[in-house]
């Protein structure tokens, strides 16, 4: 049986064979001789040196394959071996998916740790992507390892519907076992990729919560708050709740303080004295955005008071406490020096003894300013009427 295959063979086949052959391993050749001086030459860029490394990661593999594309070739130029083509390919496909998972395996992991180590160290994610770096890997590694497996399955001619369908189940019954961290798993990533919400920003939850956001990891978060404890919440309640991001889109805030002055006052005079004491705070205060201007705005007619708002610029949320602080110090001393009052709300209540004397008692929430507020509400006592009463 043998000597009839080779007396098949004529010379012409012979030498289409070996000149397959040679053809792609010349091309295999001169692809990885242009292969070393493109990546010499990309990595004297160290904007290029990515594509160096992918570059490193597929040379073999293409090599490979181009040799074993040529020998594939080479065999089905002989006649004997035309009747087991079909065998030949299945083999040749099983080889060459090998191949493609190696090399998409390599790219992966590297593309991954470029991203983190290029870009990723810019973000406020950093910690959180190198977290994630060796995880991402695995799972993105087991998924095309889990593909290839299937597609080599199918070249081998064994049926993957039934084991397609029985991972199915077993894919169903293991979310519903972990339908809470799978919720958490997916609501992670949601927050990672939306960016909205990110490592080291301070962000205050619907529910009073406020902090630091200090990781956010595959199901839960952590939240630093100032008194330094850890708030853990899932990443799913996280992701429903209504969220304050104070760093969002930028550090810097705004700084409004509520006001009153009495309304005998001299409104322009109050403006100046305000945000000359407003401007001097930002100018002495450290973590007051450089070359802000403050501003003051009268709102309304309170009850006891003109009332307005002083509005600052913070660079951060804690430097926001600072100004407030010395700002209330400065202002209420420059306001004493310059005589401007500040009102409170006071109310007389009148009412009748048993010995039938009516007397007057004064309530007020300040004990500063009683004797002009009692000037200003009491009443001649002969006009009282008779009886207790309260105005």
């Amino acid at each position: 049986m043998s000597t009839e295959l080779v007396a098949d063979i004529t010379i012409r086949h012979v030498v289409y064979a070996a000149g397959t052959l040679f053809a792609a391993i010349l091309i295999s050749l001169l692809a990885r001789i242009f292969s070393k001086r493109a990546k010499k030459r990309l990595r004297s860029q160290n904007e290029a040196a990515f594509a160096a490394q992918i570059l490193d990661d597929v040379e073999e593999p293409l090599y490979l394959l181009i040799v074993l594309v040529g020998f594939y070739l080479a065999l089905l130029g002989l006649p004997p071996f035309l009747d087991y083509a079909a065998v030949f390919r299945r083999i040749f496909t099983v080889l060459a998916v090998v191949l493609a998972i190696y090399a998409i395996v390599r790219v992966q992991g590297h593309g991954l740790s470029w991203y983190v180590t290029t870009v990723g160290s810019r973000s406020a994610q950093a910690k959180v992507l190198n977290t994630m770096l060796p995880m991402a890997k695995r799972t993105i590694a087991i998924v095309v390892l889990m593909m290839g497996g299937l597609v080599i399955l199918d070249q081998l001619g064994i049926a993957i519907a039934p084991l397609v369908a029985g991972l199915g189940i077993a894919g169903l019954a293991v979310a519903l076992a972990l339908q809470g961290t799978l919720t958490s798993f997916f609501a992670g990533i949601n927050i990672l990729t939306d960016g909205a919400i990110r490592v080291g920003d301070y962000v205050e939850l619907d529910r009073g919560l406020a902090g630091y956001i200090d990781q956010i990891g595959w199901r839960t978060t952590r939240i630093r708050m100032l008194e330094n404890n850890m708030i853990i919440i899932p990443n799913s309640k996280l992701a429903d709740s209504i969220v304050t991001n104070y760093h969002f889109p930028r550090e810097e805030l705004s700084v409004y303080l509520n006001l009153g002055v009495a309304y005998s006052s001299d409104l322009d005079h109050v403006e100046q004295v305000t945000v000359e004491v407003a401007q001097q705070v930002m100018n002495e205060t450290m973590g007051s955005v450089e070359g802000y201007t403050p501003s003051l705005w009268y709102t309304e007619f309170a009850d006891s008071n003109i009332n307005f708002w002083v509005v600052f610029r913070a660079k951060g949320y804690l430097e926001m406490w600072a100004i407030k602080h010395n700002f209330i110090k400065a202002l209420l001393r420059r306001y004493n020096q310059e005589g401007i009052e500040i009102s409170f709300p006071a109310r007389s209540v009148y009412f009748r003894g048993a010995d039938d004397q009516e007397s007057t008692l004064l309530l007020s929430n300040l004990g500063s300013g009683v004797k002009s507020q009692r000037e200003e509400n009491t009443i001649a006592q002969e006009d009282l009427p008779r009886g207790g009463e309260e105005r």
